[in-house]
Order: C-alpha cells, then structure tokens, then sequence
C-alpha cells in the first residue's frame, strides 16, 4: 500500500499536497514505513486507523492510531514525534503505545491472577479518555480479523475476552459498527460448528427472504411517494450472533424468529417518525407484544428508533424499525459520531459518562479475585435511576438496594450505613430500588461494614461496584482479625449443617489456599463467600440420596441414578434433570465419569458442559456465574429425573404469634416437602425448638435456605443435619 493509498482510505479524499493536511499524509507515510518492517505486533495500525475512518473519527485520533504501530517504536520514538506533531496527537500516540505494550494473553505461563492484573491494566488505560477506548475496540476488531491461524488456546481466550467485556463495552458506547463485528467473530471462533450451522441456513433461504423483503419496501415506496414525504429504506442486515441469542432466548428455530426478516425507515424528523408508524400499522396487522418505543424511551447507550413486527403476506413476520437520519447516525457510530475532542465544548451524555466511571472505579479496587466476569455484568447490566432528597439522579444497576446507593454516593457513607429510607417509608437494606424512587440514607457517626453483605444468598449488595469496595476494605484489616473471623465463620457453618469429620486440608487445598491459616483469612475478608464454603462442605457430607424418575412415582432409594435402566451394556450420558433434550459435554478439566456426582454449567455459546461436583472450577465460581449451574444426571435413558434426600431442621426461636405460619410459608415457597414436623419449647429462657424433616432435592441450596431462616423475625439460629 502506498501513503497516498492509504491517505485516501483513512482520510476519505485524494491527497493533494497543495490543498490537504501535510501532518496527516505524514503519518500515513510513517504507517506506511511500519507495513515495510519485520512484523513485531498482531497489528497493524494502519488497519485500524481504516476501521476507525469508518466511525468518522476526528483527524488527530486517526492521525495518532497511524502512529501507535509497534514497529515504530524505536525509529520514531515519542521524542522524536514531539518535533513532527502537535502535543495532542503525540500524547494520544504515548497513551495508545503504553495500552499496546500491555502483554497479550501467554497461555504457557499466564496465571488466572497476572491475567487479572493484565486484563485491569488494559481497562484502566482505556477507561482514562474515551478515544483510547475507540482505538483499542478498532483494535481488537482487527485482531479478531486476523486470528484464523493462530493456536486454539489463542484463539478461545481472546474470543472469550472479547464477547465479555469488548462487546459490551462498544454496546454500552453505542457504536453498533463495532459491536457487531466483536460479537459475531468472537462467536465463530468459540462455537464454529454452531456459528457455521446458523449461517449455512441464512444462506439457503436468502433468494426467498430476500424477494419478500423487496415486496414490503416496494408496498412502502408506494406509500411514503403517495404522502410526498423524504425518506429513506432499506433492508437491515442480521448478525449471526444476534440470531442465536434470539434462537436461545425463545427457544425458537431459526425460521421462526419474527425479526429474521427486517426493514429499516429513515425520515427527517421525531414526528415523521410517528407518522410512518401510523402508515405502516394502517397496512399490516402487527404484534402487539414485539412493539418497542425507543425514542420515547432511549436504551441505556442513548439509542433511539421504534421497532414494530407485522404480519405480511402468507402471515410472514417482518420486522420494521423506524428513525431519523441522526438517530441512525447514533445507533451506528455511538459516542464516535460526535465525539470531537474539546471541539465546542461538547461533553459525553452524563448517564454515559456515569457508567464508565462505575467502571473505572471498579478497575481501581486491584485486590478484586474475580475482574472479568463482575466488569461483564456491570456492562451487561439493566439500570434503573434513583434520587438523593436533593433530587440528583443517580444511575444504579438493576437489582442494586439502598446500600449499593450509600456507597455510589461515598465509601465512607456506605460503610456507615445501617438504614434507609425510601420515597419517606423505612424500608430494609435488602429491598430492590426502582427508577423513580427517592432515597435517603440512614448512618451511625462511625461504623463498619458488614461481612453479611458479602454473602450472596442475603441479597444486601446487587452491584459489583459495591462488593467490590466492600471486600477491599476487608482486605485491609489486620491479618489477624480476618483468620479469626475466618475460623467463626467455619465453625459456625459446621455447627449449622451439624457436619463432623470434615477434612480442612481438602477445603484448603479446593480452594487453593497456601494453609489452613491463609484458609481462614480468606474467609474473613470476604474472597470465598458462604455460598461457595456451604457447597464445599456439603460435597464432603455426601448425603445418601433419593431418585425419582417422571415414569415411576414411587420413592425408590438407590445410591445412583446410573442403576435405574437394565440396559447395563450401554454407556451412560449425562441429561439436564427436568430438560433431558438438551445436548450435555463432558467438561474437560475435570473428566466426570459415571461414578462421580456431577453438575451441569451452561456455558457462553458451547452449550452445557458436565463437571465433577467438587470440580475446583465450580467451587471457585462466583455470584453471578453460579446463577449458570443447573441439575444433571447420569442415565442410560432421557429419563426426566428429579434427586431427593431427607434432611433434619432445627430452627431455635423466640415464640411469637405467626412464627411458624412464617417459616412453613418460606419452605412452601421453595418448593420443599415437610415430611414431619415437631415443636419443644424451655420454659427457663423463653425459646422454642422446632424440629422438621424435610425432602431436599439437587435444586435446593441448603446454605440460602438456612440464611432466608435466620432472615425471620424471632429466629436465632437454623441448622440443618444432611447425615
């Protein structure tokens, strides 16, 4: 390529060198002197400045990617530059070459923890200007481009990298150019038999669809030229992606899908908008349940069009979304199409600027074990918007409570927290703010946070942004303090499960904790939570326990599911328990075989993966992602079967009026069996014992269940005997 090749692919215009930007040929022409050296990076930068020329991206952004290639290095190092260009452009250059130099995933000697430290480098160089983090999408778009011959292991972490936290970041930014590209190449490389399959059937049918298609935009035509109205139409193109989240979300063939059809209507203005809907929906029967509103309710990223599903001719479905050139504008290029560095004082849309904040600060707390998957949720997150009493808006992910909120305002107030009030109603930590709601919150002079509002079962803290500040400052007690919180904490969940001859050296090494000391320390300050120590525990109880198929009603003890066919000689296979159609694989890091207990984990786009119960893998899952376990068990026939063991509850107590109304509620409400029931109270202190039995089944985590229990007015302990 030469530079004046380049400059007008970059550029968008001829170069003529009485007329154009020297500076910018200039860089082309260094770009152009990087592609002529050996290779030293994955990328070259004259490639992305092309992706990034797409978006329309200000000169000095473009200029400055030209200059970020890694073989420029040493030839034109920052010095050199700082005589050739303005300040700007060069400490953009320095900001992108530092984000450039941040080591690339190494699978021989990367650790989960360097890839942790990795991974919140790059993010937090990227979160310091919006512009460094269009550039480094526009990077990683090119690298997905060029990662066909690279190893399997390569390909699966950086595509894996990509569709948590890339996507969604360019989803968040709006730039749907982009966002598309990531979600689909990191999809063909992690799930290519799928992504193939997918594709294969877009293309089988395209003459039809697309002849359909060219009918409705011709019934338009007709009918926006009859109105004399300006307008725009065309068909909108659908990504692969897209398509198989829609199959899995309805669970829906492909050709059944409303929106695999698609029409797009660009007019000028909000009430043309309006107007073209009338005319559409005066034509075409739709559906009412897949109409959606966006300019009347802009998504989360600014993004504003209507989208309505009609009913066409031979009751084909298309989808059809209306907008104005500049909301297309927006949709495609996100904060890229008006993003001008300082140019007319012009500022990012505050909600938007709000969310890179959350994560930035998220980024800011390293001590975080878990990064990559809590900075996914935080981007993939819904968000609602609640008010302090002065009325300022604050933006909080869905599920977030009023202590979520105490600590969005400051550290220090949520740390002193022990109340709130909402819309003037004292309402409890845990409860679920809504958009709208106004919220007050209720301090001590000085106070501490809570190791209970680490534990997910309690549902104190919905944000990772809150946790995350929360377990930072448990990490700075004193080393001391956090083992002997640590070791109260594991004596007391043994005394709630009645658990005996517990071996802690398999605790310690499950958790890959260097002693039983540093085990507990753990524990104190919050890093294994008490979901994840319940579980752990209860694997080695190992419960004898009963199995009930969907063709035999009868309880039939037997000790596994494998002896319940005759067919002996056949090998057994792994079924989802309640959905035995879907298709189940053998997880390979832990190689389950017949005789183990299993679990199922749905994975991001390679279906469900089977893994031992005591898997170190699942056990060190954390909150968010064990919301991805679900039941299977070994069979030689997809027999629907439902794993049931009986169980001991001791629930200790102050008697009041309605207590025991309250608990069979709560056990009525998770779906579990009481089998017998018995109370005795002591007279001397006031407290009542009540005794159950009841039938526990493989879907019931017997940890929430004794937390929800000790949630109830007047209950002092719940303890429960699996043996």
């Amino acid at each position: 390529m030469t530079p004046q090749e380049l400059y007008l692919q970059v550029f968008k215009k001829e170069f003529n060198d009485q007329e154009d930007d020297a500076l910018s040929f200039k860089a082309c022409e260094i770009a152009v002197e990087a592609e002529e050296l050996p290779k030293v990076a994955n990328v070259r930068s004259a490639d992305v400045a092309v992706v990034l020329a797409g978006l329309n991206l200000d000169r000095d952004t473009l200029i400055a990617t030209l200059l970020s290639d890694g073989n420029l290095d040493e030839a034109y190092p920052i010095e050199k530059l700082k005589s050739l260009f303005s300040p700007n452009i060069v400490q953009m250059v320095s900001e992108i070459r530092r984000l450039n130099a941040i080591k690339e995933f190494n699978a021989a000697s990367a650790t989960n923890e360097v890839q942790t430290e990795r991974l919140r480098q790059m993010l937090l160089a990227m979160t310091s200007d919006i512009r460094i983090m269009i550039v480094k999408l526009a990077y990683r778009v090119v690298r997905l481009r060029n990662l066909k011959n690279e190893p399997d292991n390569v390909k699966e972490q950086i595509a894996n990298e990509t569709q948590l936290i890339f996507a969604p970041l360019a989803n968040r930014l709006g730039i749907a150019q982009l966002k598309w590209e990531l979600e689909d190449l990191s999809f063909r490389y992690l799930n290519p038999e799928l992504y193939k399959s997918i594709a294969q059937q877009l293309d089988s049918k395209r003459a039809g669809r697309e002849a359909f298609i060219n009918s409705v935009i011709d019934t338009l035509k007709d009918m926006f030229n009859e109105k004399n109205m300006d307008f725009k139409i065309s068909g909108r193109p659908k990504h692969i992606y897209s398509i198989w989240k829609k199959m899995s979300k309805k669970n829906l063939p492909i050709d059944e899908l409303y929106d695999l059809r698609a029409v797009r209507i660009y007019v000028d203005s909000i009430e043309q908008c309006y107007e073209a809907l009338g005319m559409v929906h005066s034509r075409w029967n739709y559906i009412k349940g897949e109409f959606d509103d966006y300019i009347a309710s802009p998504k989360e990223n600014g993004y504003q069009s209507i989208h309505t599903v009609i009913i066409g001719a031979e009751n084909k479905t298309v989808e059809i979304q209306i907008r104005t050139y500049e909301m297309h504008r927006h949709a495609e290029y996100g904060v890229a199409a008006h993003w001008r560095y300082k140019e007319g004082g012009k500022k990012l849309d505050a909600r938007l600027e709000q969310s890179i904040n959350l994560v930035r600060q998220m980024l800011e707390y390293n001590d975080n074990p878990d990064l990559l998957n809590e900075i996914s949720t935080e981007l993939l997150s819904e968000h609602i918007y609640a008010m302090t009493p002065t009325d300022e808006i604050i933006t909080l992910s869905k599920g977030s409570t009023p202590l979520d909120f105490a600590y969005y305002i400051h550290t220090e107030l949520g740390h002193r927290c022990r109340g709130a009030k909402v819309n003037g109603r004292i309402v409890p930590l845990t409860y679920q703010l809504k958009t709208g709601d106004k919220v007050e919150v209720l301090t001590v002079k000085s106070g501490e946070p809570s190791r209970n509002w680490l534990n997910p079962n309690l549902n104190y803290l919905g944000s990772s942004r809150a946790r995350a500040k929360v377990r930072h400052w448990f990490n700075h007690q004193n080393k001391e303090a956090n083992r002997d919180a640590g070791e109260a904490i594991f004596n007391k969940e043994l005394r709630r499960l009645h658990a005996q001859d517990i071996h802690i050296d398999q605790l310690v090494q499950q958790f890959k904790s260097e002693s039983v000391s540093d085990f507990f320390e753990a524990l104190g300050r919050g890093q294994i939570n008490d979901r994840q120590l319940n579980s752990a525990i209860q694997k080695q109880l190992k419960p004898q326990q009963k199995h009930i198929t969907s063709q035999d009603p009868t309880k039939t003890k037997v000790t596994d599911s494998i002896h319940l066919t005759d067919n002996r000689h056949e090998p057994a296979r792994a079924y989802v328990i309640g959905s035995p159609q879907l298709k189940t694989q053998l997880a390979p890091c832990c190689h389950p075989t017949e005789q183990d207990e299993i679990i199922g984990y749905v994975t991001r786009g390679r279906g469900i993966t089977v893994h031992k119960k005591d898997c170190n893998n699942i056990l060190n899952l954390n909150y968010e992602e064990q919301k991805r376990l679900i039941g299977v068990s070994w069979t030689r026939h997809q027999e629907e079967l439902v794993e049931t063991y009986e169980a001991e509850l001791s629930v200790l107590c102050f008697d009041r009026k309605g207590l025991l109304r309250d608990i069979m509620t709560l056990l009525t409400s998770m779906d579990i069996n009481i089998l017998r029931s018995d109370t005795s109270s002591d007279k001397s202190d006031g407290t009542v014992t009540m005794q159950f039995v009841l039938e526990l089944d493989s879907h019931i985590s017997v940890g929430n269940l004794l937390d929800q229990l000790e949630q109830i007015d007047n209950v002092e302990t719940a303890s429960i005997n699996l043996n």
